[in-house]
């Protein structure tokens, strides 16, 4: 029940009962009269929220899952247990051709910024512990843009896009709040990595949070937002970054038991990771509701990027993993599901989604209910694709273009593009490969079991052509050595800021 609501029931519950007092000599029909009056002001208030709502900037949760295969959701493979997030996505928008970048913290970067990662030095591989960097800082993050709409914005979970200066943590990018980690990966009970501590609360390190499992620990704090945004006027930009299911392979054993003792242990207990997280999704949606939240909220779920080769996860049927442009390392599981998205839901949607597209796609719709506020709609010139029309109305997507990734390895250029259906990939994608050029027809090959070059040597040229003026714009890769002055043990055994200087 929303502040306003509240206040006019509040103020019918007055009236009633300094009425029926008045009328202790009336008749039962007139106190009747007062009940069925009453009935019908707090119809007229629910309606008035309804209304409120309607015409309200939508809240918006964000789900990011971490290292998720395309085969670790039950949609796609009936051995793993998420029905919160099945029942999400199949009264949702399924989003099929769903892309990010091959690795964590380039795609963050992406979610973040709306920029292409190699546009910003970010497209290497996930930033380390102690190098001494993190994500630009001439770029406003989306969080920042949101804030200046009136939204509150928060962070639980996993950062992993710099911390060894102050200016480079979610704090300082634009979050009211922040309750996570800043490393990319950690154990996930104790939080800690190599020989450090790494759990925050806002600036804080929180040891209160050692020993209690991580999806646990951000389930609880989503949730403590969720119901304290709803005593507020306010719209919210919550971002779970999740840790589930990053390895360490680590799972409170109940969830691993739901799966048969047949199957492989480290296979259990990466399913039991993605149930557990399924859970925690399933209890912030149940939250929505409780708190009158859900019918103007956004949901969106996503995988940072395709699971790695290690970890036991599945990008089946798809060709690769984590850390390539091959499908299996960008094709990521995606969804959005509200009530918001109008009557074509629920649907697939075939097109072209990059992760890019979220930034511009949620700021439209964040603004797109301020009437005469045209300032408010001018959205920035980055490499997203606002996708809010295409979500809402089914109408044809704008997005033709994605680059899956483009650096130089020993000075050659390498990585991913891709026109309508067809996709171009050059360079040592795996190992023992040389550099050749690859193209696939991804309608009708997704395994990308069948090049084309030889049958479409002009159309290389073009994609080759393409690749190369793109590379005009690349930031070379901002791919720092590690160094001893981010130890941990240089500040009492915690992962903390404060030995780098930042730099735009």
């Amino acid at each position: 029940m929303t502040v306003a609501q509240r206040s006019v029931v509040e103020q019918c519950k007055t009236a009633v009962m300094g009425s029926l007092g008045a009328l202790s000599s009336s008749s039962a029909r007139m106190k009747s009269s007062y009940l069925s009056l009453c009935f019908c002001f707090l119809v007229l208030a629910g309606n008035f929220e309804l209304h409120q709502t309607r015409n309200a900037p939508p809240n918006i949760v964000f789900l990011l899952a971490d290292d998720l295969g395309w085969n670790d959701v039950s949609w796609h493979n009936s051995d793993v247990i998420s029905p919160h997030l099945q029942q999400l996505q199949d009264t949702g928008i399924k989003l099929d051709q769903h892309y990010v970048q091959p690795t964590c913290t380039p795609t963050r970067a992406a979610l973040l910024t709306g920029h292409y990662p190699y546009k910003m030095g970010r497209q290497g591989l996930c930033l380390k512990p102690k190098q001494p960097t993190g994500l630009t800082l001439d770029k406003t993050l989306l969080p920042e843009k949101l804030k200046e709409l009136g939204y509150s914005t928060h962070l639980v979970g996993k950062w992993h896009l710099g911390f060894c200066d102050w200016a480079y943590t979610p704090t300082r990018r634009g979050f009211d709040t922040f309750y996570g980690f800043y490393l990319g990966s950690g154990d996930h009970y104790e939080h800690t990595r190599t020989d450090g501590y790494d759990f925050r609360d806002q600036e804080n390190v929180d040891f209160s949070a050692s020993g209690i499992y991580s999806t646990t620990l951000f389930t609880k704090r989503s949730v403590e937002i969720l119901r304290n945004a709803s005593q507020v006027d306010r719209p919210f930009f919550l971002l779970v970054a999740f840790q589930n299911v990053h390895g360490p392979k680590q799972v409170p054993d109940h969830y691993a038991d739901l799966y048969p003792a047949t199957l492989p242990e480290e296979t259990r207990t990466l399913f039991g990771m993605a149930t557990a997280m399924d859970e925690a999704v399933g209890n912030i949606v149940r939250t929505l509701k409780e708190t009158g939240l859900y019918e103007n909220t956004l949901i969106v779920f996503s995988s940072d990027n395709g699971a790695p080769l290690d970890n036991k996860g599945s990008n089946y049927p798809l060709r690769g993993n984590k850390g390539s442009v091959w499908e299996g390392g960008t094709r990521s599981v995606s969804f959005i599901h509200s009530p918001l998205l109008g009557p074509n839901v629920p649907r697939v949607h075939g097109g072209l989604f990059h992760v890019t597209d979220w930034y511009n796609t949620l700021l439209e719709a964040a603004s797109s209910v301020r009437e005469g506020d045209q300032e408010s709609r001018q959205l920035p010139n980055n490499d997203g694709v606002s996708q809010w029309k295409t979500l809402t109305e089914n109408a044809p997507t704008t997005r033709h273009w994605i680059v899956y990734n483009l650096d130089r390895e020993n000075g050659s250029l390498i990585g991913g593009i891709r026109y309508r259906q067809y996709k171009y990939v050059f360079g040592p994608q795996e190992f023992g490969m040389d550099n050749k050029p690859w193209i696939f027809d991804i309608e009708k090959d997704p395994e990308e079991e069948h090049n084309l070059v030889e049958e479409f040597p002009d159309l290389a040229a073009s994609f080759h052509a393409k690749l190369e003026t793109l590379a005009t714009e690349m930031v070379s890769s901002d791919d720092l050595l590690e160094v001893s002055d981010g130890k941990p043990s240089k500040r009492g055994n915690v992962w903390s800021p404060g030995w780098c200087s930042s730099s735009p």
